[in-house]
């Protein structure tokens, strides 16, 4: 069944926020499991908090940097419960970039429900 109101719509972008605490890199894209998550570096690379906007127009979003070490390819980011372990809950490849030296990459996480 489709949601039919932007309410529910909004109502369901809000609790996607709820449960996707932390955003994570990968150096290979994610499916339905995460992919291979980006280690090492200094500063060290961390997955971060996502402080998600309030809900408007059935969608919500949030923007963090990430360290990350030098000889790494980012490929994909996601979602998951806790700062370290915990579940995987979603993911995404992005534009592929290399660093040859320490560098940071910023994403937008974005949920829309439609």
């Amino acid at each position: 069944m489709a949601i039919q109101t932007a309410t529910m719509r909004t109502h369901l972008a809000d609790r996607y926020g709820d449960e996707a605490l932390y955003g994570a890199l990968y150096t290979t894209a994610p499916s339905s499991s995460a992919g291979t998550e980006v280690t090492g570096g200094s500063p060290a690379y961390a997955r971060k908090a996502l402080s998600w906007s309030t809900a408007s127009a059935s969608a919500s979003s949030v923007t963090v940097t990430f360290d990350v070490p030098a000889s790494t390819t980012v490929v994909g980011a996601g979602c998951h419960t806790a700062s370290t372990a915990g579940t995987y809950l979603d993911g995404v490849a992005v534009t592929s970039q290399a660093f040859a030296t320490q560098g940071t990459y910023a994403v937008t996480y974005t949920i829309t429900i439609s």
